[in-house]
């Protein structure tokens, strides 16, 4: 059973709580959601949706539409090219009205209406009646998520909404069976949000100093730390306040993150640059949009794959992961924190809007295990800060520590930390800070990417939110495999043995240029290997549908 529900209205109405109450009946019944949430910029008058995509497996996400929840006339008229023949549409009747006035060139007749006149203020409510009624969702579950949705809510407000969907459940008429026989087959599942997720997760893996500026699509992390009130958290007034102060945070010896994208990341190179000539541990969150320039803010694309492998001027070493799933992203911000540390270098994690807005049920969640960096407690009267050792990594110590003043200078240093401009010791320092990450796969027992069915000789290459759609498509089409990259600086070098049975390999991309390809076929050398090198890219502000690989690859 796959389904998908949406629920669209303008982006100042009470549509949120709404989807809410819905993906969370669905998810206490045992089922898999994922979702997609599209909202415009201007926040009053233009129109936003809920997907809300409901499977028994995990699925990816559908463009095409079985359920229309709408509250306006507006929109309907967005949302019908992503009907379904035969879909089902639930509104006040005046809406449905409206639409007909206003276009009376397009016909409904197709569509299954199920509409009803509204006298009080919130359509919300109504019209989950409706769906309740359709669904046969059970009333307890149903009464269940109305409470927790309302809890803060007088409880005359609770009852009531329980009560305008108990009345419609025993008193509209459907007119029609629905194929869809819901059932509770299993566990219930949990359904977080990805942006107030990882705030807790970062507090879990022991971060100790947080600072951001607000920019979509990271925003709501700070929100939700602050709220915590358990990590120390500045909101600057701008990104080099921001990037500035978590180093100086770090260079106390506190883990210390930003969580930014684009536009105000750009502000933050110059900081970057001195965090790698400093040496010190630095965790920024990069969450991706829609560019260039102010570009549309709120949409997903992906264009700054290059940008966060080289996020400042100079030749810079540092490592960026890519999560690939919530699950994922759990075990990745212990991960990331922890390399910082160990490497005392820059760790980006990317992400992009549709993983920063994302809601989806998870399962289990693999705990990394917390690495800290052992900073030297007595360190001797000599002392070097930046001492050229076997591993290149140079000893730490916290401030106030006998013995172990230093300046942290942008400047090239001696070991003390002196500037220099000798020509040697500039050698020695560039391989010392170039060096400290070679040979990194194996040192650590990470895996820089994930096969799927390994025996295919089409392969597909992914990374982010369309792993998911991804998954889908190749459960059906078994001639292809894929390729989940999820280290993506460094490259991990042992994929290209895995790469020589191949015949033909596809980028899946939300850019233009066709980022990754160029630079993994740099890195990796893969023009020297026999297989054919395809591309789709997408840059139409829209995350990759089913129905977008079912039509590509066929």
């Amino acid at each position: 059973m796959k389904i998908n529900i949406r629920i669209s209205w303008a982006a100042w109405k009470w549509i949120n709580s709404l989807a809410e109450i819905i993906w969370n009946i669905w998810a206490n019944l045992g089922y898999n959601i994922i979702w997609d949430l599209e909202y415009e910029s201007r926040i009053k008058g233009w129109t936003n949706w809920f997907d809300i995509n409901i499977s028994k497996e995990k699925s990816g996400i559908s463009k095409f539409v079985d359920i229309l929840l709408i509250f306006d006339e507006f929109a309907l008229e967005k949302s019908l090219k992503f009907l379904k023949t035969w879909a089902i549409i639930i509104s006040n009747k005046k809406f449905i009205e409206k639409f007909e006035e206003k276009n009376p060139e397009i016909s409904l007749e197709n569509f299954k209406i199920l509409d009803l006149e509204i006298e009080g203020k919130f359509d919300n409510i109504y019209l989950l009646g409706v769906l309740v009624k359709l669904l046969k969702i059970p009333e307890n579950i149903v009464n269940d998520e109305i409470s927790k949705t309302f809890a803060k809510k007088w409880e005359e407000i609770i009852n009531s909404n329980i009560e305008v969907v108990k009345n419609i459940v025993k008193n509209y008429d459907i007119g029609f069976d629905y194929e869809i026989k819901l059932e509770k087959n299993w566990k219930a599942k949990k359904m977080p949000y990805w942006n107030e997720m990882i705030a807790y997760w970062m507090i879990e893996w022991k971060l100790e100093y947080y600072a951001a500026y607000p920019m979509t699509p990271a925003s709501s992390v700070l929100t939700e730390i602050i709220n915590s009130k358990k990590v120390n958290y500045l909101q600057a007034e701008d990104e080099i306040s921001v990037i500035m102060a978590a180093l100086w945070a770090s260079y106390t010896g506190k883990r210390a993150s930003v969580w930014t994208s684009g536009g105000w990341f750009a502000l933050m190179t110059e900081a970057l640059s001195f965090a790698i000539m400093w040496e010190i541990p630095i965790t920024v969150i990069f969450s991706q949009r829609a560019w260039p320039s102010t570009g549309t803010p709120t949409f997903h694309e992906a264009w700054d794959l290059n940008f966060a492998l080289n996020p400042t001027f100079w030749d810079f070493e540092h490592v960026v992961l890519y999560p690939s799933s919530l699950e994922e992203a759990y075990y990745f911000w212990g991960l990331a924190l922890n390399i910082a540390d160990k490497y005392q270098t820059v760790v980006i994690l990317l992400t992009d809007k549709q993983m920063s807005e994302w809601h989806v049920t998870v399962e289990n969640l693999k705990v990394p295990e917390i690495e800290r960096w052992e900073f030297l407690e007595n360190p001797s009267e000599n002392y070097k800060r930046y001492e050229l050792t076997e591993n290149w990594i140079s000893p730490r110590v916290k401030v106030w520590t006998k013995n172990g003043d230093f300046i942290a200078t942008s400047y090239e240093h001696w070991e003390y930390w002196e500037t220099t401009e000798s020509p040697e010791m500039k050698v020695k320092m560039t391989e010392k800070r170039m060096k400290k990450l070679n040979d990194f796969f194996k040192k650590e027992w990470y895996k820089g990417y994930e096969i799927i069915n390994p025996s295919a000789k089409k392969m597909i290459v992914v990374t982010s939110f369309t792993t998911y759609t991804a998954k889908e498509f190749i459960k059906n089409n078994p001639e292809y495999g894929l390729i989940i990259i999820k280290f993506v600086k460094p490259l991990d070098h042992r994929l290209v043995e895995e790469l020589k049975n191949v015949k033909e390999l596809t980028f899946l991309e939300h850019n233009y240029s066709g980022q990754l390809e160029n630079y993994m076929t740099k890195e990796l050398k893969l023009d020297t290997l026999d297989l054919e090198i395809k591309n789709y890219k997408k840059y139409d502000l829209y995350p990759f549908y089913i129905e977008d690989l079912e039509e590509f690859f066929s």
